[in-house]
């Protein structure tokens, strides 16, 4: 059997992948999220926010001493407050941050001390973004965050052999983060209009798509260690 530990299995990517992953017998898969979204014999659900980090250290994994495979997947994410720095509140920094790094940096630690016995090929995939690579005017957090992502794993990859870490961005995928973002203040968003035409114009991926593509990576997760983004493969 393969174990997945997905977050963010509310909506979008993360419930996507949670789906179609659910459709092999032999997958057994728990979400962590604050709302329940699916059911399913071989789904189990944590309902918890990821803004709450003793909630958080509080999860516990499963042994699963059968798996061939087990992986964590930070699919969680939030656009944070788009705002010129300066503007923003400190709650909204802080929530921003511990959804899109902290959470994540908690998780892989508890991950990697529950299995570092496990025989199970092991893999830790996050979901990046180009934000992750590039600074955009009103995003300061949501981009520093998610490089701040892309690096742990990176650390975590130099730290471990018997892991395989994973970063990928997805493109422009059409979930509620992007309608997030068309309802922005163009006074702290600039660019605005652009996004708002994405989704006019069709130019969102659907999330079952998406979730196809990470699916297809986390069965062969060896074969994509120097992809960055989900439109290469």
């Amino acid at each position: 059997m393969r174990g997945f530990i997905i977050t963010g299995t509310s909506s979008g990517i993360g419930q996507a992948l949670c789906e179609i992953l659910l459709e092999d017998k032999n997958n057994t898969v728990i979400g962590i999220s604050r709302t329940q979204k699916i059911e399913h014999s071989n789904y189990k659900h944590i309902s918890l926010d990821l803004n709450d980090i003793a909630e958080i250290e509080a999860i516990e994994f499963p042994d699963w001493s059968n798996a061939e495979q087990i992986s964590l997947i930070h699919n969680a994410g939030w656009i944070g407050p788009i705002q010129k720095m300066g503007k923003q509140e400190l709650g909204a920094i802080a929530a921003s941050y511990m959804i899109n790094l902290v959470a994540p940096a908690v998780l892989s630690n508890h991950f990697i001390a529950k299995y570092s016995s496990s025989n199970a090929q092991k893999v830790i995939l996050s979901i990046s973004s180009g934000a992750a690579h590039t600074a955009i005017f009103g995003w300061s957090t949501y981009c520093s965050s998610k490089a701040g992502l892309d690096m742990l794993s990176k650390c975590i990859d130099e730290e471990y052999d018997d892991i395989i870490n994973l970063s990928i961005a997805p493109g422009k995928v059409d979930t509620p983060m992007q309608n997030d973002i068309r309802f922005a203040d163009e006074n702290e968003f600039p660019r605005l209009k652009e996004f708002q035409n994405y989704h006019k114009k069709g130019e969102l991926t659907d999330t079952k798509e998406v979730a196809e593509k990470y699916k297809n990576i986390l069965y062969n997760p060896a074969k994509h260690l120097h992809i960055n983004r989900i439109t290469d493969i």
